[in-house]
Formats: structure tokens, sequence, C-alpha cells
């Protein structure tokens, strides 16, 4: 928790780098939850959640939808809605011929912020 004492004001910040591996996710979507502030408290969670959170952050239709909607469903729990990506699509790329693309790089931030 940040507080500025010019103006009595505090929010909360929330680095992440989320797990890669497809047996962490719940456990870090259980985790950001913990994260929550009490109401009232200014948040943002940013960073590489390894994670996409709609099925056009990526340029191949080979998403987990399932996965989706548990990260959907604990951003929503978090009350964090996303901060768009201006002139970017993608924040990810493997560097192949016929490249993945994704967007997995994100700020979100509940309405506090």
């Amino acid at each position: 928790m940040v507080r500025i004492r010019a103006s009595d004001s505090s929010f909360k910040i929330t680095s992440v780098y989320g797990p890669t591996d497809s047996a962490s996710k719940d456990a870090f979507f259980a985790e950001l939850l913990s994260q929550k502030p009490p109401p009232g408290v200014a948040w943002l969670a940013t960073g590489d959640f390894h994670q996409i959170y709609r099925a056009r952050d990526k340029n191949k239709r080979n998403v987990n939808r399932s996965r989706i909607n548990r990260f959907r469903a604990a951003l929503q729990s978090c009350e964090l809605k996303e901060i768009h990506l201006q002139n970017r699509r993608f924040t990810w790329s493997n560097e192949r011929t016929n490249p993945t693309l994704c967007k997995l790089d994100s700020f979100f931030c509940n309405a506090e912020w």
C-alpha cells in the first residue's frame, strides 16, 4: 500500500509475473484474488500475467476457453477492468516463421483507480 502524505490518499500496486505452467494457473488466480484491497482503495495490477482473458488476445484459434473464463472470473471477483493497450495488439511473439502472437502483458485497475 502506498500513501501520499500531501493528499492523504492511498493506493495499491501489484506487480505480476504469472506462472507459465498450466497446472499453476488456478493457484495464481486465487492468489490474485487474495490481493484485492479493502473497498475504497485504488488498485492497479500490472505485469506479465502469462494469460489471455479474451480469445482475440491471441492470433491463433487454439485457446483454452475454460482457463480464459477462470481468469475472467478472477478479474471480475477482484473488480478489475483492463486499461487498454494503445497502438499495439500483442505484447509477445514466439518469433517463428508463422508466429504465435499474444497479449500477455496487461494493466488492470479497479473503479477507484
